[in-house]
């Protein structure tokens, strides 16, 4: 019988975003993976698995790789998601290098209810578009619906750097892209443009995200 979302522990939290990440990245997650990945031994690997199982968030066969199910997906999107929110406070708002943000936001994703969550999204928002380089109007709160210096992505420069005020749904892989650092209110940063302008490598939270410009063309960017 599966239990209760609340009854997840905070370790066990972790290992849902563990294996979601890992899946991600190389298509599947193996318990040698995930203890490496977390630094773990593999019997304490063996034994959240089985409790995962048990709760049914995920599918798991000794010797098999582990996936994760429809409920177990959502909890590892939703702690990744708190995750990135709270890396961008720190660095985009309070200026804290990226190393000691990603640390203090693994401490505090657990504990950042879903209703804090959605606020700190609108404050990020409001915080991300509060002003624009060289704009008149230092204290404009322009949004990417009537920003009038908002861009799209495609448009920047190599080297150039902007705030990224709005992705459309139209863009594939989102999941994957945030779990890079690519979300509203990232500063993202033009590092590689090919020769004939396909694809385009963009820099954001230490990360490089190879793209093609027509996907470039369906974010929404100010720059900085």
């Amino acid at each position: 019988m599966k239990t209760d979302r609340k009854e997840l522990s905070e370790n066990l939290e972790d290992y849902l975003e563990t294996i979601s990440s890992l899946s991600s990245e190389s298509g599947s997650a193996r318990p040698t993976d995930i203890a490496k990945a977390m630094s773990v031994k593999k019997p304490s690997v063996t034994a959240a698995l089985n409790a995962l199982a048990e709760r049914g968030y995920v599918e798991y066969e000794k010797y098999k790789p582990v996936t994760l199910t429809k409920d177990g997906e959502s909890i590892a999107k939703n702690v990744r998601r708190k995750h990135q929110l709270l890396s961008s406070f720190f660095t985009d708002v309070l200026g804290v290098e990226a190393s000691e943000a990603d640390i203090a936001a693994c401490k505090m994703e657990h504990a950042l209810k879903d209703g804090i969550m959605m606020k700190l999204v609108k404050f990020l928002k409001k915080t991300s578009t509060a002003s624009c380089s060289g704009c008149p109007n230092k204290n404009c709160t322009c949004t990417a619906a009537n920003c009038p210096h908002a861009v799209e992505l495609s448009s920047l420069k190599r080297g150039e750097k902007a705030i990224v005020l709005d992705m459309s749904n139209k863009l594939g892989r989102q999941g994957t892209y945030a779990g890079m650092g690519l979300t509203i209110g990232s500063v993202v940063e033009i590092i590689r443009v090919a020769p004939l302008g396909d694809p385009v490598i963009i820099g954001v939270r230490g990360s490089e995200i190879s793209m093609r410009k027509e996907q470039l063309d369906l974010i929404k960017v100010k720059k900085i």
